[in-house]
């Protein structure tokens, strides 16, 4: 294996890792909010602007719990 080889291996675990830990993270934001939806204490408008997701996508986790805003 020569050294342009062992760059191309490191750049793309490195991006394999970066990767990971937002799908990590994105799935820690859904966890929080299907919480925060079960609690019902927050509108969808406060859950999705306080873990940094889209509107449409806490929209569709309310559904999926049968949660009512």
């Amino acid at each position: 294996m020569n050294l342009h080889d062992r760059d191309i291996q490191r750049i793309t675990r490195r991006e394999a890792l970066a990767e990971g830990m937002a799908k990590g993270q994105q799935q820690k934001a859904i966890e929080a909010a299907e919480n925060l939806l079960r609690m019902n204490i927050l509108s969808i408008e406060q859950i999705a602007q306080a873990q940094g997701l889209p509107l449409r996508k806490v929209q569709e986790l309310s559904e999926r719990l049968c949660v009512k805003p």
